[in-house]
């Protein structure tokens, strides 16, 4: 006779939930599918009863139910997912945009938690706590081997509470103990923003979060106090985030009262119209604009590029973007978990909904479809539908935002799988430690530092030494073929120490076939801009 093990009362409440579920059913809205929603509830409930008698080992419920409902969410569609207790905090923190903290960026190298960098503004920041310190003692307990995973519990905390973190620091002899009080820590959206020369601007941004149009304006008026005349606008690798940030962003530049994104949902109760004046501003910018979007660029940043090119107000420069016309809610579930459920497509001005299509298709070959350059052939655009922006320009819909001059992705590396593995390792920032004396008379500007401070061949062979020192399964050969975007890299990484991630992405810029294209169509954009 076989022997049953004990119910256990998550399976007796989620049974509860799906019976509870199956009698709303037959008194809601949904009629026409009642019978066979209850029918696949019975059937599930059935499945749960048969693994909780049969099933070889003590069955984890928790794990169960979290992937019987990310299973059902991903048969929808790519974008509908359910997001476990522990991620739907994190992403609550990344897109409202704060946190409470001590205020740095981290990683665990040769065991010790190692300062990147500190956040600007920051209590660490303010402290004088610096990228390269190691902090050995977290109240007074080693934190030597420290896991990833174990440093937010230890460093985060409210904001007025005090945490005393003991620092090992190169060329000080003894240790430096601070207590650190936390406080609110900002988390920017703004990758980096800088003057190219004395009337062209940079902003890159990585995300749309609550705080994005803030920061936005932030940064174009800090740029245009130092005589901004045109601005590259990066989009690419940006996600997307929070459309009513888009729709604000896309403001700052479309005057009038003009619409910016629609939605459109089954049963007509999400749908929803957004114009550039809908939530106030205070200055609406008419110089030449180009947007660089990529693969990457998704959601609502193709929202904000679908925008600018449907109104013909900037040039969109790069490769086809990602292609998510599709809007997703959040709803809190009980335990702190969430699922992100699709509620409506959105469509640009001009009416294009850039959804690629998902129907049949798993998610891993949704994913791997991504758009690349046959994406704007005739046999592509042919099945496509086609729009007119106001201009007359023709535009495309169903498979993300075609650039207006398509260019390429920059390939840096020419062993990316080596170089993966000496980041991992952390040798580009230990060496840039090292080197970051002999940077001193060339610190007077970012563009002095690019035109002239070299990595010569003494420094070189000093990474080389370094590499075999740390990563000795490295092989050399590969270390050899890939020196030029190793020598980029470590200037980069110097500029960062130097000037943060402005410096970083100044001097990658100088080498993003991409970024030195746009440098060159200011004068297409600056027709575009005259038409507004």
């Amino acid at each position: 006779m076989p022997r049953f093990v004990k119910k256990r009362p998550f399976l007796t409440s989620a049974i509860i939930f799906l019976v509870t579920l199956g009698a709303f059913l037959t008194h809601n809205a949904f009629a026409d599918i009642r019978a066979d929603m209850e029918g696949q509830i019975r059937k599930l409930v059935s499945v749960a009863r048969l693994a909780q008698m049969y099933y070889v080992e003590e069955v984890d419920w928790d794990t169960a139910v979290e992937g019987a409902i990310s299973g059902m969410l991903e048969k929808l569609d790519p974008h509908s997912v359910y997001i476990p207790p522990d991620k739907a905090q994190e992403n609550k923190e990344n897109f409202s945009g704060k946190y409470e903290g001590i205020g740095i960026q981290y990683d665990i190298i040769d065991g010790y938690l190692t300062v990147i960098s500190p956040i600007a503004g920051s209590p660490s920041y303010k402290l004088g706590i610096k990228a390269g310190d190691r902090i050995v003692k977290i109240e007074g307990k080693s934190a030597y081997g420290i896991e990833r995973e174990e440093v937010p519990d230890k460093l985060k905390g409210p904001k007025g509470s005090l945490v005393n973190v003991t620092i090992q620091r190169d060329g000080v002899k003894g240790y430096l103990d601070f207590d650190i009080e936390r406080d609110e820590i900002p988390i920017t959206t703004i990758t980096a923003s800088f003057m190219e020369d004395d009337s062209t601007g940079y902003i890159a941004l990585s995300r749309f979060a609550a705080i994005t149009a803030r920061e936005v304006e932030e940064k174009l008026r800090e740029l245009e106090k130092q005589n901004l005349k045109r601005l590259i606008f990066d989009l690419r690798g940006n996600s997307g985030g929070y459309l009513t940030e888009a729709v604000k962003v896309v403001g700052k530049f479309v005057k009038g009262h003009k619409i910016v994104v629609y939605t459109k949902g089954r049963s007509g109760e999400v749908d929803e119209e957004y114009f550039s004046d809908e939530f106030g501003r205070r200055m609406v910018r008419n110089y030449p604009l180009v947007v660089l979007v990529d693969r990457g660029s998704a959601s609502a940043a193709e929202i904000v590029a679908g925008a600018i090119q449907d109104y013909d107000r900037g040039l969109i420069v790069g490769e086809n973007s990602f292609g998510k016309g599709l809007v997703q809610k959040e709803f809190p579930l009980h335990d702190g978990s969430a699922v992100r459920v699709t509620t409506a497509k959105y469509y640009t001005p001009a009416g294009r909904c850039i959804q690629r299509d998902y129907k049949g298709k798993d998610p891993e070959e949704y994913y791997q479809e991504i758009p690349d350059s046959t994406w704007a052939s005739e046999d592509s655009l042919k099945n496509r539908p086609s729009y007119q922006t106001t201009g007359g320009r023709v535009v495309f819909g169903g498979g993300g935002i075609q650039p207006d001059v398509y260019v390429s992705s920059p390939v840096y590396s020419q062993r990316p799988q080596m170089v993966g593995e000496l980041l991992q390792k952390q040798i580009f920032f230990e060496y840039a430690s090292q080197l970051l004396p002999q940077t001193r008379p060339f610190q007077g500007s970012m563009a002095y530092f690019r035109r002239h401070f070299k990595i010569t061949p003494a420094m070189e062979q000093a990474f080389k030494n370094l590499i075999r020192e740390k990563a000795p399964d490295v092989d050399m050969a590969d270390v050899e073929a890939d020196m030029d975007f190793i020598r980029l890299r470590l200037k980069a990484d110097l500029a960062r120490r130097i000037w943060e991630n402005d410096g970083y992405y100044y001097m990658l810029l100088g080498e993003d076939n991409q970024y030195q294209h746009a440098l060159k169509l200011f004068g297409e954009a600056r027709k575009l801009a005259m038409l507004n």
